[in-house]
């Protein structure tokens, strides 16, 4: 079998399961709680609860990484989004596209499984970032707002559970996680004008266990930030990319994206709870704790999209979250107070009004950080973080509900495209000063970035490139072209047998990638011959 196995067609054409394609009985609630440190899988979207997204394997590190060579990729067969990072349980990689789920074996590529779900409506938008992964089980969401349980084995079907009306512009693109007998996954389709809410479901039945409405009304706590909130035309709150917990308190945080209309907060008068916040809740419950709000009334389409990383420095818990509107947060959880705002890329005119003769600001809504957070090293304790420096001019227009069409009430024109300029930044993690920087004009770096105790920070680029970058200097230590194919997806890395691998996600041909010529997905796999 040569290196670009075409495992889709293997698997979907001709019918056949791999031998190595076993019963699958975890990873348990134990391992899901240790899986920030674990160092043989790389279990959930961002590796673990905390979402540090950091690796303590240094058998690859800044001194060898340039000997690193691509052992294999596994081609999906298709184009589109393509913005996971590749989860791995038991020497498998498991990974979605928009109604593909596939499991390859984690060393060699070779297909072991490939689902395709068949949907009945229709969607607005065909993204979906990856899965829960929990006693042989995977849980992922549809683009028809469906969540679907798979055996982790065999790939079958266990039950399909409708969460909302895709007709109306609601979808599932998150990566939903696992606690306590639960899968956590949040509705998004702000865009659309929806009222977006998260869920909690019985993992064993797909029953609805709590709704959390993040557009609160009647006598919610926070309907009051919305001065029209009886207005129809008043919505938002998605939950793009994935959720972050803390397994000390059970407590699960959400990014929450825009209001809408995105651009005439005109409409919708007042904070605008929950939209641009961290909301924390009890995963078991679905309770209130707390929240943060990055933007009050939002009116340039700045969501906090990407999930918020957990760490401790000099024994305080924090929370740090990266925005699209080109900022750097940190949060003190037991003052609940923020600890600094730190601008990634520049960021111009955010505080003015959008008007209907247009308004110049930095970034655009296609810039800053869009659904990849920070990465935390604990032994430097260092936040990385991926963005894009991109400016455009943002008109008010016409506000007008449609089912199933963009509600945003205006419009942005973006910069042209060679005028981005793609980031990938070290911060402290105490103070948000920034360290280094390394910078690509021209081309965009929307991906995840991973950092690992080989003194190794990994990314990828909008031009195919996977490049490592030692993280004490941000100096480019290696670097490989993927076929050309766009890297929106992210770089997990894993043990087995001894012997440290990497696999990186690439070909994402979505929303944000003009000028770039449609190249299929696939994963790469990496090691040191």
């Amino acid at each position: 079998m040569n290196s670009k196995t075409k495992g889709f067609w293997l698997a979907t054409c001709l019918g056949l399961l791999m031998s190595s394609a076993s019963a699958v009985t975890g990873p348990t609630q134990e391992q899901l709680n240790n899986a920030d440190a674990a160092t043989d899988s790389w279990l959930m979207y961002n590796k673990g609860y905390k979402a540090q997204r950091y690796s303590s394997l240094d058998q690859i590190n800044a001194d060898n990484v340039a000997q690193m060579k691509r052992t294999c990729t596994f081609e999906t067969g298709d184009d589109g989004g393509f913005q996971v990072t590749p989860q791995m349980y038991n020497g498998v990689l498991f990974f979605t596209q928009a109604n593909r789920t596939f499991a390859v074996d984690a060393r060699t590529c070779k297909a072991l499984w490939v689902h395709k779900y068949k949907m009945d409506t229709s969607s607005v938008l065909m993204t979906n970032r990856g899965v829960a992964i929990a006693d042989g089980v995977i849980y992922r969401g549809t683009p028809n707002a469906h969540l679907i349980a798979l055996d982790a084995g065999t790939g079958k079907q266990l039950w399909d559970t409708k969460v909302a009306d895709s007709t109306l512009g609601y979808f599932l693109s998150a990566a939903p996680i696992y606690y306590n007998g639960k899968i956590l996954i949040g509705e998004a389709g702000a865009d659309w004008g929806v009222k977006a809410h998260m869920y909690a479901f019985d993992a064993k039945t797909g029953k609805k266990a709590w709704t959390f409405d993040l557009i609160p009304t009647g006598s919610q706590k926070g309907a009051e930030t919305w001065q029209r909130a009886a207005s129809t035309a008043t919505g938002g709150g998605s939950t793009w990319s994935s959720y972050t917990l803390d397994a000390d308190t059970g407590e699960v945080y959400i990014s929450v994206g825009n209001p809408a209309p995105d651009f005439a907060a005109q409409y919708r008068p007042g904070d605008n709870l929950y939209t641009n916040t961290v909301t924390v809740l009890n995963a078991d419950t679905g309770e209130y704790s707390h929240h943060y709000q990055q933007i009050p009334n939002d009116d340039k389409d700045y969501d906090t999209s990407a999930a918020p990383v957990l760490y401790e420095v000099d024994g305080v818990k924090r929370m740090a979250v990266a925005t699209k509107a080109g900022w750097l947060f940190s949060y003190d959880e037991a003052a609940q107070k923020q600890i600094f705002k730190q601008a990634m890329i520049k960021v111009t005119n955010q505080e003015k009004p959008t008007t209907r003769e247009g308004l110049d600001i930095c970034p655009n809504y296609s810039a800053g950080s869009q659904w990849s957070g920070p990465s935390y090293d604990p032994v430097s304790k260092t936040l990385y973080v991926n963005s894009v420096d991109w400016c455009g001019n943002v008109k008010l227009g016409e506000v007008r509900l449609i089912k199933g069409q963009l509600f945003f009430g205006g419009a942005m024109q973006l910069d042209p495209a060679n005028k981005a300029i793609g980031k990938t930044a070290a911060f402290d993690a105490a103070t948000g000063k920034p360290k280094w920087s390394y910078e690509l004009p021209s081309i965009r770096i929307v991906g995840g970035v991973t950092s690992t105790a080989g003194n190794l920070v990994l990314a990828g680029s909008m031009d195919g490139t996977f490049y490592a970058l030692d993280s004490r200097t941000g100096k480019v230590v290696f670097k490989d072209n993927v076929d050309k194919a766009p890297v929106g997806g992210g770089v997990s890395t894993y043990e087995i047998g001894g012997k440290q691998y990497m696999a990186i996600a690439a070909g994402n041909t979505s929303k944000g990638t003009a000028g770039v010529k449609n190249v299929g997905s696939r994963i790469a796999i990496y090691t040191l011959p």
